[in-house]
């Protein structure tokens, strides 16, 4: 019943944010779109962004499962792009909020976890320190961050060319003579 709840508040978030900013989504007017109580909100979250948070975790489980169904690291990258451009809408919302850096944050975050996911499922281990792989793997959290929401709303944008770019450049092929397969 608890997830239940989360999910009911998490997915009438997600349809209030297709409509409006974050800035003006306050927790009353969630509840009331909810048709919930503010002390049942308060009970499943702390506020606003506990529940963006929490969608954003969930959104990354769900898309990292949808990607390790996938035949290989383009295909799951292909879900990751498709994922972004179907909510392009709602990002834009995020990102032009008020709390942009937190946003950014939680968005690199997510990314992280759903590249680690990917890193652990695809690839034998790196040989990688714990330390080493924390930061490679927010390097590039960080990199497909800024490449997407540059790139994704872009005119004519040919979104398998950007798909293979980015896959050469995890893999170390876009940098001739430093070719490794070891990485994501």
């Amino acid at each position: 019943m608890r997830e239940d709840m989360k999910s009911l508040i998490s997915d009438t978030f997600t349809r209030m944010l297709e409509k409006e900013d974050l800035d003006k989504i306050s927790v009353t007017k969630l509840i009331g779109e909810c048709h919930i109580s503010r002390q049942t909100f308060y009970y499943h979250f702390k506020d606003i962004m506990d529940v963006l948070e929490w969608t954003f975790r969930r959104a990354t489980q769900e898309l990292a499962q949808k990607s390790l169904n996938t035949e290989n690291r383009i295909e799951s990258l292909t879900e990751y792009v498709t994922f972004v451009r179907n909510n392009r809408k709602k990002l834009d919302r995020l990102l032009y909020s008020r709390r942009w850096v937190q946003i950014e944050g939680i968005l690199v975050d997510a990314v992280t976890v759903y590249l680690s996911e990917i890193a652990r499922n695809r690839i034998p281990s790196p040989g990688l320190s714990v330390d080493d792989m924390e930061v490679m793997l927010r390097f590039y959290a960080s990199g497909m961050v800024g490449v997407l929401l540059q790139y994704v709303n872009k005119p004519n944008l040919n979104e398998e060319k950007l798909v293979i770019q980015i896959e050469k450049i995890i893999t170390g092929k876009m940098f001739p003579g430093r070719h490794n397969e070891n990485t994501i």
